[in-house]
């Protein structure tokens, strides 16, 4: 990813995990709407959303937060 520094990356990454989890928060509260999907488009449909937004969310993420640590300085 070519982050900065070792530091400017853990910190990156710890701060990308508190938003993380501060924005999930009130997706956990207000649960999910029952919609009459079958199996499998129920699981299509979950798979694209998190699936792939698992896994290219927090490399985007980390990497700006990474830029903005260095750009401020902090790292």
């Amino acid at each position: 990813m070519r982050l900065a520094t070792p530091q400017s990356a853990i910190l990156s990454a710890v701060i990308f995990n508190a938003l993380v989890i501060i924005a999930l928060i009130p997706l956990a509260l207000r649960g999910v709407t029952y919609r009459p999907l079958s199996a499998a488009a129920m699981l299509r449909r979950s798979l694209l959303i998190y699936g792939v937004g698992g896994l290219i969310v927090p490399f985007v993420g980390i990497k700006l937060i990474d830029l903005a640590i260095v750009f401020l300085g902090l790292a």
